[in-house]
Protein backbone atom coordinates (compact mmCIF):
# COMPACT_ATOMS: atom_id res chain seq x y z
CA UNK A 1 0.00 0.00 0.00
CA UNK A 2 1.91 3.59 -0.87
CA UNK A 3 0.92 6.40 1.23
CA UNK A 4 2.62 9.64 -0.65
CA UNK A 5 0.58 12.35 -0.93
CA UNK A 6 0.41 12.22 -4.60
CA UNK A 7 -3.40 13.24 -5.30
CA UNK A 8 -3.66 16.51 -6.18
CA UNK A 9 -6.50 18.94 -7.29
CA UNK A 10 -7.04 19.03 -11.33
CA UNK A 11 -7.94 21.54 -13.27
CA UNK A 12 -11.46 20.71 -13.17
CA UNK A 13 -11.25 20.65 -9.79
CA UNK A 14 -11.54 24.25 -7.92
CA UNK A 15 -10.54 24.45 -4.81
CA UNK A 16 -13.68 24.81 -2.23
CA UNK A 17 -13.69 28.00 0.06
CA UNK A 18 -11.46 27.77 3.21
CA UNK A 19 -14.76 28.68 5.23
CA UNK A 20 -17.36 26.39 3.16
CA UNK A 21 -19.10 23.70 5.04
CA UNK A 22 -20.33 20.11 3.89
CA UNK A 23 -24.51 20.85 2.54
CA UNK A 24 -26.84 20.05 5.18
CA UNK A 25 -24.54 20.28 8.16
CA UNK A 26 -26.40 23.61 9.40
CA UNK A 27 -27.36 24.27 13.25
CA UNK A 28 -30.43 23.71 12.56
CA UNK A 29 -29.90 20.44 11.21
CA UNK A 30 -27.78 19.08 13.94
CA UNK A 31 -30.27 20.15 16.49
CA UNK A 32 -33.04 17.94 15.03
CA UNK A 33 -31.36 15.77 14.17
CA UNK A 34 -30.50 15.30 17.76
CA UNK A 35 -34.38 15.69 19.12
CA UNK A 36 -35.28 12.77 16.51
CA UNK A 37 -32.77 10.88 17.99
CA UNK A 38 -33.89 11.42 21.58
CA UNK A 39 -37.59 10.95 21.35
CA UNK A 40 -36.86 7.71 19.01
CA UNK A 41 -35.07 6.68 21.89
CA UNK A 42 -37.95 7.42 24.36
CA UNK A 43 -40.52 5.60 21.98
CA UNK A 44 -38.39 2.38 21.46
CA UNK A 45 -37.87 2.04 25.32
CA UNK A 46 -41.41 3.02 26.15
CA UNK A 47 -42.54 0.48 23.64
CA UNK A 48 -40.63 -2.28 24.57
CA UNK A 49 -40.38 -2.38 27.94
CA UNK A 50 -44.26 -1.86 28.41
CA UNK A 51 -44.35 -5.14 26.59
CA UNK A 52 -42.27 -7.08 28.32
CA UNK A 53 -42.96 -5.30 31.42
CA UNK A 54 -41.27 -2.23 32.74
CA UNK A 55 -40.38 -3.05 36.22
CA UNK A 56 -38.33 -5.93 34.83
CA UNK A 57 -36.51 -4.32 32.94
CA UNK A 58 -35.51 -1.92 34.82
CA UNK A 59 -34.61 -5.25 36.97
CA UNK A 60 -32.22 -6.60 34.79
CA UNK A 61 -30.52 -3.33 34.15
CA UNK A 62 -30.24 -3.04 37.99
CA UNK A 63 -28.62 -6.36 38.40
CA UNK A 64 -26.31 -5.87 35.29
CA UNK A 65 -22.66 -7.23 35.80
CA UNK A 66 -20.41 -4.04 35.92
CA UNK A 67 -17.06 -6.43 34.75
CA UNK A 68 -18.59 -7.74 31.88
CA UNK A 69 -20.41 -4.11 31.11
CA UNK A 70 -16.63 -2.57 31.28
CA UNK A 71 -15.87 -5.73 29.16
CA UNK A 72 -18.37 -4.70 26.69
CA UNK A 73 -16.94 -0.97 26.29
CA UNK A 74 -13.49 -2.22 25.61
CA UNK A 75 -14.64 -4.47 22.77
CA UNK A 76 -16.51 -1.38 21.06
CA UNK A 77 -13.56 0.39 21.90
CA UNK A 78 -11.54 -1.64 19.74
CA UNK A 79 -14.47 -2.09 16.78
CA UNK A 80 -14.24 1.80 16.51
CA UNK A 81 -10.62 1.20 16.03
CA UNK A 82 -11.19 -0.95 13.27
CA UNK A 83 -13.59 1.47 11.49
CA UNK A 84 -10.80 4.07 11.57
CA UNK A 85 -8.36 1.76 10.14
CA UNK A 86 -10.72 1.27 7.19
CA UNK A 87 -11.14 4.53 6.60
CA UNK A 88 -7.33 5.37 6.89
CA UNK A 89 -6.42 2.53 4.59
CA UNK A 90 -8.94 2.96 1.83
CA UNK A 91 -7.68 6.43 1.96
CA UNK A 92 -4.09 5.92 1.51
CA UNK A 93 -4.52 3.06 -0.71
CA UNK A 94 -3.38 3.55 -4.48
CA UNK A 95 -0.98 6.98 -4.11
CA UNK A 96 -3.84 8.41 -2.27
CA UNK A 97 -3.67 10.60 1.26
CA UNK A 98 -1.53 9.24 4.18
CA UNK A 99 -3.61 10.73 7.00
CA UNK A 100 -2.24 11.40 10.65
CA UNK A 101 -4.07 9.04 12.81
CA UNK A 102 -5.55 11.73 15.07
CA UNK A 103 -7.19 12.98 11.84
CA UNK A 104 -7.96 9.95 10.46
CA UNK A 105 -9.89 9.44 13.87
CA UNK A 106 -11.74 13.12 13.36
CA UNK A 107 -12.71 12.01 10.17
CA UNK A 108 -14.16 8.97 11.23
CA UNK A 109 -16.23 11.12 14.12
CA UNK A 110 -17.29 13.31 11.54
CA UNK A 111 -18.65 10.64 8.96
CA UNK A 112 -20.63 8.82 12.30
CA UNK A 113 -22.31 12.36 12.68
CA UNK A 114 -22.90 13.13 9.16
CA UNK A 115 -24.41 9.01 9.54
CA UNK A 116 -26.56 9.57 12.68
CA UNK A 117 -28.14 13.17 12.46
CA UNK A 118 -27.60 14.69 8.92
CA UNK A 119 -29.00 12.49 6.90
CA UNK A 120 -30.43 8.45 6.41
CA UNK A 121 -28.99 5.43 5.07
CA UNK A 122 -25.64 6.43 5.71
CA UNK A 123 -26.12 9.51 2.94
CA UNK A 124 -24.70 12.04 5.25
CA UNK A 125 -21.88 10.26 6.81
CA UNK A 126 -20.51 9.54 2.46
CA UNK A 127 -21.01 13.26 2.42
CA UNK A 128 -19.12 14.79 4.93
CA UNK A 129 -16.41 12.25 3.95
CA UNK A 130 -16.32 13.22 0.42
CA UNK A 131 -16.25 16.51 1.34
CA UNK A 132 -13.30 16.18 3.54
CA UNK A 133 -11.37 14.29 1.18
CA UNK A 134 -11.96 16.80 -1.29
CA UNK A 135 -10.70 19.54 1.51
CA UNK A 136 -6.97 17.21 1.47
CA UNK A 137 -6.67 17.38 -2.44
CA UNK A 138 -8.30 14.48 -4.01
CA UNK A 139 -10.10 14.99 -7.18
CA UNK A 140 -13.93 14.59 -6.77
CA UNK A 141 -13.89 11.89 -8.79
CA UNK A 142 -11.56 9.78 -6.99
CA UNK A 143 -12.53 10.73 -3.33
CA UNK A 144 -15.56 9.67 -4.33
CA UNK A 145 -14.71 6.49 -5.78
CA UNK A 146 -12.61 5.88 -1.91
CA UNK A 147 -16.44 7.24 -0.18
CA UNK A 148 -17.94 4.29 -1.77
CA UNK A 149 -15.19 1.73 -0.95
CA UNK A 150 -15.52 2.06 2.27
CA UNK A 151 -19.23 1.11 2.39
CA UNK A 152 -18.95 -1.60 -0.18
CA UNK A 153 -16.42 -3.32 1.47
CA UNK A 154 -17.25 -2.83 5.06
CA UNK A 155 -20.80 -4.54 3.91
CA UNK A 156 -19.10 -6.88 2.02
CA UNK A 157 -17.03 -8.51 4.87
CA UNK A 158 -20.16 -7.96 6.88
CA UNK A 159 -22.31 -10.76 4.65
CA UNK A 160 -19.35 -12.73 4.48
CA UNK A 161 -18.97 -13.28 8.42
CA UNK A 162 -23.06 -13.67 8.60
CA UNK A 163 -23.03 -16.18 5.89
CA UNK A 164 -20.23 -17.88 7.89
CA UNK A 165 -22.03 -17.17 11.37
CA UNK A 166 -25.28 -18.95 9.66
CA UNK A 167 -23.35 -22.01 8.56
CA UNK A 168 -21.84 -22.59 11.15
CA UNK A 169 -24.91 -22.59 13.31
CA UNK A 170 -26.82 -24.60 11.07
CA UNK A 171 -24.60 -27.49 11.08
CA UNK A 172 -23.23 -27.12 15.40
CA UNK A 173 -25.61 -25.07 16.66
CA UNK A 174 -27.21 -23.38 18.63
CA UNK A 175 -30.98 -24.04 17.85
CA UNK A 176 -31.84 -20.96 15.41
CA UNK A 177 -34.99 -20.95 13.31
CA UNK A 178 -34.32 -21.42 9.63
CA UNK A 179 -35.85 -18.24 8.85
CA UNK A 180 -32.68 -16.61 10.85
CA UNK A 181 -30.15 -18.94 8.50
CA UNK A 182 -31.37 -19.16 5.85
CA UNK A 183 -31.51 -15.78 3.99
CA UNK A 184 -28.02 -15.33 4.97
CA UNK A 185 -26.82 -18.99 3.54
CA UNK A 186 -28.85 -18.40 0.35
CA UNK A 187 -28.76 -14.93 0.10
CA UNK A 188 -25.00 -14.20 0.40
CA UNK A 189 -23.71 -16.72 -2.56
CA UNK A 190 -25.94 -15.03 -4.56
CA UNK A 191 -24.75 -11.50 -4.16
CA UNK A 192 -21.82 -12.88 -4.10
CA UNK A 193 -21.53 -14.28 -7.60
CA UNK A 194 -23.30 -11.43 -8.97
CA UNK A 195 -20.49 -9.53 -7.57
CA UNK A 196 -18.08 -11.64 -8.92
CA UNK A 197 -19.86 -11.17 -12.77
CA UNK A 198 -19.54 -7.10 -12.64
CA UNK A 199 -16.00 -7.11 -10.80
CA UNK A 200 -15.10 -9.44 -13.73
CA UNK A 201 -11.91 -7.36 -15.23
CA UNK A 202 -13.28 -4.96 -17.85
CA UNK A 203 -16.45 -5.34 -17.42
CA UNK A 204 -16.83 -3.35 -13.69
CA UNK A 205 -14.01 -0.48 -15.51
CA UNK A 206 -15.78 -0.35 -18.47
CA UNK A 207 -19.41 0.79 -15.74
CA UNK A 208 -16.76 3.28 -14.27
CA UNK A 209 -16.14 5.37 -16.99
CA UNK A 210 -18.22 8.00 -16.92
CA UNK A 211 -20.55 8.39 -19.40
CA UNK A 212 -22.39 11.55 -18.83
CA UNK A 213 -22.49 14.37 -16.33
CA UNK A 214 -25.27 13.79 -15.00
CA UNK A 215 -25.29 12.89 -11.36
CA UNK A 216 -26.97 9.60 -11.68
CA UNK A 217 -24.02 8.54 -14.16
CA UNK A 218 -21.43 10.19 -11.70
CA UNK A 219 -22.79 8.08 -9.19
CA UNK A 220 -22.92 4.70 -10.74
CA UNK A 221 -19.45 4.90 -12.13
CA UNK A 222 -18.33 5.84 -8.61
CA UNK A 223 -20.04 3.07 -7.09
CA UNK A 224 -18.82 0.76 -9.84
CA UNK A 225 -15.17 1.93 -9.09
CA UNK A 226 -16.12 1.05 -5.17
CA UNK A 227 -16.65 -2.41 -6.27
CA UNK A 228 -13.16 -2.72 -8.45
CA UNK A 229 -11.84 -1.24 -5.21
CA UNK A 230 -13.27 -4.18 -3.23
CA UNK A 231 -12.64 -6.94 -5.33
CA UNK A 232 -9.41 -5.82 -5.39
CA UNK A 233 -9.23 -5.92 -1.40
CA UNK A 234 -10.61 -9.20 -0.89
CA UNK A 235 -8.97 -10.73 -3.81
CA UNK A 236 -5.86 -9.43 -2.92
CA UNK A 237 -5.53 -9.56 1.02
CA UNK A 238 -1.87 -9.49 1.83
CA UNK A 239 -1.41 -6.43 -0.20
CA UNK A 240 -4.24 -4.25 1.08
CA UNK A 241 -3.97 -6.19 4.66
CA UNK A 242 -4.83 -2.74 6.80
CA UNK A 243 -8.38 -2.08 5.54
CA UNK A 244 -9.20 -5.81 5.44
CA UNK A 245 -8.33 -6.04 9.13
CA UNK A 246 -9.90 -2.97 9.78
CA UNK A 247 -13.17 -4.08 8.95
CA UNK A 248 -12.86 -7.56 10.03
CA UNK A 249 -11.95 -6.01 13.71
CA UNK A 250 -14.87 -3.47 13.37
CA UNK A 251 -17.69 -6.19 13.13
CA UNK A 252 -16.09 -9.35 15.26
CA UNK A 253 -15.56 -6.62 17.80
CA UNK A 254 -19.18 -5.03 17.80
CA UNK A 255 -20.41 -8.59 17.89
CA UNK A 256 -18.16 -9.40 20.90
CA UNK A 257 -19.27 -6.09 22.50
CA UNK A 258 -23.11 -7.05 22.00
CA UNK A 259 -21.99 -10.43 23.18
CA UNK A 260 -20.50 -8.85 26.41
CA UNK A 261 -23.59 -6.92 27.12
CA UNK A 262 -25.93 -10.21 26.71
CA UNK A 263 -23.30 -11.90 29.43
CA UNK A 264 -23.55 -8.50 31.64
CA UNK A 265 -27.58 -8.99 32.10
CA UNK A 266 -26.99 -12.55 32.65
CA UNK A 267 -28.00 -14.22 29.38
CA UNK A 268 -26.05 -17.25 28.60
CA UNK A 269 -26.48 -17.09 24.88
CA UNK A 270 -24.21 -18.64 22.47
CA UNK A 271 -21.68 -16.45 20.96
CA UNK A 272 -22.83 -17.48 17.49
CA UNK A 273 -26.66 -17.14 18.57
CA UNK A 274 -25.54 -13.01 19.07
CA UNK A 275 -23.62 -13.22 15.99
CA UNK A 276 -26.86 -14.23 14.12
CA UNK A 277 -29.16 -11.88 16.18
CA UNK A 278 -26.58 -8.88 15.43
CA UNK A 279 -26.33 -9.77 11.85
CA UNK A 280 -30.47 -9.41 11.60
CA UNK A 281 -30.70 -5.96 13.51
CA UNK A 282 -28.02 -4.61 11.28
CA UNK A 283 -29.77 -5.20 8.22
CA UNK A 284 -31.97 -2.25 9.27
CA UNK A 285 -28.72 -0.18 7.86
CA UNK A 286 -28.98 -0.92 4.21
CA UNK A 287 -32.49 0.88 4.23
CA UNK A 288 -33.02 4.60 4.01
CA UNK A 289 -33.63 4.95 7.80
CA UNK A 290 -32.79 8.21 9.70
CA UNK A 291 -30.22 8.21 12.99
CA UNK A 292 -28.22 5.39 10.95
CA UNK A 293 -30.89 2.89 11.33
CA UNK A 294 -31.62 3.79 15.31
CA UNK A 295 -34.73 2.60 16.94
CA UNK A 296 -34.92 -0.03 13.90
CA UNK A 297 -31.31 -2.16 14.30
CA UNK A 298 -32.38 -2.12 18.84
CA UNK A 299 -35.50 -3.55 17.60
CA UNK A 300 -34.73 -5.95 15.06
CA UNK A 301 -31.97 -7.82 17.04
CA UNK A 302 -33.89 -7.79 20.44
CA UNK A 303 -36.42 -9.51 18.76
CA UNK A 304 -34.10 -11.71 16.87
CA UNK A 305 -32.28 -12.49 20.46
CA UNK A 306 -35.60 -13.36 21.61
CA UNK A 307 -36.00 -16.54 19.15
CA UNK A 308 -33.12 -17.80 20.58
CA UNK A 309 -35.32 -18.03 23.71
CA UNK A 310 -34.28 -15.61 25.49
CA UNK A 311 -36.85 -13.52 27.64
CA UNK A 312 -38.12 -10.08 26.02
CA UNK A 313 -36.45 -8.05 28.99
CA UNK A 314 -33.44 -9.80 28.97
CA UNK A 315 -32.75 -9.40 25.56
CA UNK A 316 -33.83 -5.59 25.40
CA UNK A 317 -31.31 -4.86 28.29
CA UNK A 318 -28.30 -6.23 26.92
CA UNK A 319 -29.12 -4.51 24.13
CA UNK A 320 -30.01 -1.36 25.94
CA UNK A 321 -26.24 -2.05 27.44
CA UNK A 322 -24.68 -2.45 24.05
CA UNK A 323 -25.94 0.54 22.10
CA UNK A 324 -25.15 2.81 25.38
CA UNK A 325 -21.31 1.96 24.15
CA UNK A 326 -21.93 1.14 20.56
CA UNK A 327 -24.17 4.17 19.63
CA UNK A 328 -24.88 6.96 22.37
CA UNK A 329 -21.08 7.21 23.11
CA UNK A 330 -19.32 7.47 20.23
CA UNK A 331 -22.31 10.21 19.20
CA UNK A 332 -21.48 12.83 21.69
CA UNK A 333 -18.01 13.68 20.61
CA UNK A 334 -19.30 13.30 16.60
CA UNK A 335 -21.57 15.96 17.18
CA UNK A 336 -18.49 18.22 18.39
CA UNK A 337 -17.42 17.04 15.29
CA UNK A 338 -19.86 17.97 13.56
CA UNK A 339 -19.54 21.47 15.36
CA UNK A 340 -16.36 21.78 14.58
CA UNK A 341 -16.36 20.98 10.68
CA UNK A 342 -14.86 24.07 9.01
CA UNK A 343 -11.79 23.76 11.60
CA UNK A 344 -11.50 20.15 10.05
CA UNK A 345 -11.84 21.48 6.73
CA UNK A 346 -8.66 24.01 7.22
CA UNK A 347 -6.92 20.76 8.85
CA UNK A 348 -7.41 18.83 6.19
CA UNK A 349 -6.20 21.34 3.09
CA UNK A 350 -3.35 21.42 4.68
CA UNK A 351 -2.63 17.88 3.45
CA UNK A 352 -3.58 19.72 -0.06
CA UNK A 353 -1.14 22.37 -0.32
CA UNK A 354 1.27 19.85 0.53
CA UNK A 355 2.31 21.10 4.26
CA UNK A 356 2.84 18.90 6.64
CA UNK A 357 -0.47 18.86 8.67
CA UNK A 358 -0.94 19.49 12.39
CA UNK A 359 0.85 16.56 14.49
CA UNK A 360 -0.04 18.38 17.68
CA UNK A 361 -3.78 17.06 18.48
CA UNK A 362 -4.67 20.45 20.37
CA UNK A 363 -3.15 22.06 17.32
CA UNK A 364 -5.15 20.44 15.10
CA UNK A 365 -8.17 21.75 17.12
Amino acid sequence: MEGRNRTHVSAHDPEMPEGEAPAGVTPRRIVWGVVLVVVLFVGLFVLISKAAGFSNVVDVLQHADISWMAACFALQVVSWAGYVVVMWGVVEMDHGVRLRPWHAFRLWLLSLGGTRIVSPAGAGGMATTYWALCRAGMRRRDALRRVFAIGILVFAVFGLLAFGASVAAAAIGPDAPPGMTLPWIIGVPLIGVWGVWFGLPGRAERVSAPRGRGWFARGLAAAATGVIVTRDVLLRPRAHTVPLLGTVGYWIFDVLSLWAAMRAVGAEVPLLGVAIGYAIGYVAMLFPLPTGGYGAIDAATTFALTALDLPLAQAFAGVVVWRAFSFWLPTVPALVALARVRDLGRVMSTYRRGREAPEDPVAAA
